[in-house]
């Protein structure tokens, strides 16, 4: 629509002629924002009849538009969210991709975090909404790339204030309009050119976190280590279904700069438990859907996620420590160890800087690899942003002797590990040890969480879906189980800690279960 817009008026015999969308929507809201405040029910007939014309000129109306005709709608009734959420997902019916009918969204999730509805009204409509995002969420990702590369116009910002000003109070529009994502996001929105699919899932983030909130809220009674393990649970599926990478940076990103923007919902001793599930869902699973040809290319599509991914490995840990669960803090070192992290920061490096340049960590931990990050950075690499000085914070502030206390605890921790092979393609859990060893629960990730990450299939396309979703003949995804004092898994740490990775390209991945249970 460069080259302008036609609005016929085939009633008045006339038609009206604008340069561009963005300038009629700037002209628009600019009119809209001063009809509002200038009388506490302002007639909005002619922007109705204006905008519900200029939307039959596209066969896939573009965000900014709906947002605009369906805000006029929201301010005739401004209590009925379910027929907003009806309307906007009319409107992308035809959008062949997902990121612009989740970035639709944005309005509906803003309004049931400041509605002072019912909780279990808020929670049913909370509901439909992830239902919804679970329906889009299935959509080819080929034409996510295709429909939605697209950015959002210029005058976005001034669109917000459209939705936010019901509920400013003189409040930045962004907090109102996004008020469950942190500073650093709203940052990204307000940049010209934002892309579609960042929010979106800005949008899957807020409404994901909103529900698990709720689902904090609404309980009473249940002891806190059956509420975790529920909230485990539901948390690791809908990651599974949503399988949205922009959706996991957001969260990610959350807990890089904390505190979780979730103060206004929860006291201080539940938000501990949510960002604790968060760190679980987060670090403790393999995600297919963060896996396949970019790892393998190293190239800098999933660098801050997984940088990200690293930085709140080391704080979990460090959390874990701090309130004496060794376990838990085994598990998450294992689950870094043996995820493609280390192997994808290692290739990144070598085609950033060359072999020549890089230098290798001391460790496979997250310490470890977080300092040699950080060495890069200084050598003119680019790896943490604007993120820099807070990594740094961390790490001066961290134990001088974590390192070693890794490796010592790899060689003389009871605890028991856990990761997801994915070289297997068995359904079961293996043990090694005697049958009484195989009666003791995993102190690292208890029945409920295995069965959570249980019920992932892999299918066909490589993809990790929840078990009642998934093909007859995908294979489930196997935690195997080892005792840290395992010879194979021992010297494979010690050898890492001395030698340092196996080239300057690679991470030297850890044995196979096939090959740990032949050497035990």
């Amino acid at each position: 629509m460069a080259a302008g817009i036609l609005v016929d008026f085939p009633s008045m015999g006339s038609a009206c002629f604008f340069p561009s969308l963005e300038s009629l929507l700037r002209d628009s809201t600019s009119r809209f924002l001063a009809a509002v405040s200038a009388a506490p029910d302002p007639d909005l007939t002619n922007f109705r009849s204006l905008f519900s014309r200029v939307l039959t000129t596209y066969p896939d109306p573009p965000l900014e538009a709906v947002w605009f005709f369906s805000a006029l709608t929201f301010h005739d009734a401004p209590d009925d969210l379910r027929s907003i959420l009806h309307l906007l997902s009319a409107f992308t019916a035809s959008s062949p991709a997902a990121a612009k009918p989740l970035a639709l969204l944005a309005p509906v999730v803003s309004e049931l975090f400041h509605s002072a509805k019912p909780r279990r009204e808020i929670e049913a409509l909370v509901e439909a909404v992830l239902s919804y995002i679970s329906i889009c969420s299935s959509r080819p990702a080929g034409g996510e790339v295709n429909a939605d590369a697209g950015r959002l116009l210029p005058g976005f910002g001034e669109l917000v204030k459209v939705w936010s000003v019901r509920n400013s109070k003189d409040r930045c529009p962004f907090q109102v309009l996004f008020p469950l994502v942190g500073d650093e996001a709203r940052r990204e929105l307000m940049k010209d050119g934002c892309s579609v699919t960042f929010l979106a899932g800005v949008v899957v983030a807020e409404a994901f976190l909103l529900r698990l909130c709720l689902k904090v809220q609404g309980v009473a009674g249940v002891p806190r280590s059956e509420l975790q393990k529920e909230l485990r649970i539901w948390a690791v599926s809908s990651i599974s279904v949503f399988q949205n990478q922009q959706f996991f940076g957001v969260l990610l990103n959350m807990l890089v700069n904390p505190p979780l923007p979730v103060y206004s919902l929860l006291s201080a001793d539940d938000e501990i438990l949510v960002r604790d599930v968060l760190y679980d869902a987060l670090i403790l699973v393999d995600y297919s859907f963060l896996n396949g040809a970019e790892v393998d290319q190293a190239d800098s599509s999933l660098l801050p996620i997984f940088v990200s991914r690293l930085v709140i490995t080391l704080d979990a840990i460090n959390d874990a420590r701090a309130k004496g669960d060794q376990g838990r803090a085994m598990s998450f070192i294992n689950a870094f160890s043996t995820s493609n992290i280390p192997v994808y920061l290692a290739r990144w490096a070598a085609r950033q800087a060359g072999t020549d340049q890089l230098g290798k960590p001391i460790a496979i931990t997250p310490q470890a690899f977080l300092k040699w990050l950080v060495d890069l950075e200084d050598k003119g690499l680019t790896v943490f942003g604007e993120n820099c000085s807070r990594i740094r914070e961390r790490l001066m502030h961290d134990d001088a002797k974590n390192d070693y206390h890794y490796q010592s605890r790899m060689g003389h921790s009871d605890a028991d590990l856990f990761f997801i092979d994915k070289q297997s393609h068995q359904e079961g859990m293996h043990t090694e040890g005697g049958e009484d060893e195989e009666a003791v629960e995993m102190e690292t990730a208890d029945n409920a969480f295995m069965a959570a990450a249980q019920s992932m299939k892999v299918t066909a396309n490589g993809i990790r879906k929840r078990k009642e979703c998934g093909s007859e003949d995908a294979a489930v995804v196997k935690f195997v189980k080892y005792k840290a004092e395992d010879s194979s898994v021992k010297d494979y740490f010690l050898s890492a800690a001395t030698n340092g990775m196996s080239s300057g390209s690679e991470v030297e991945n850890p044995q196979s279960d096939d090959e740990m249970e032949e050497t035990a």
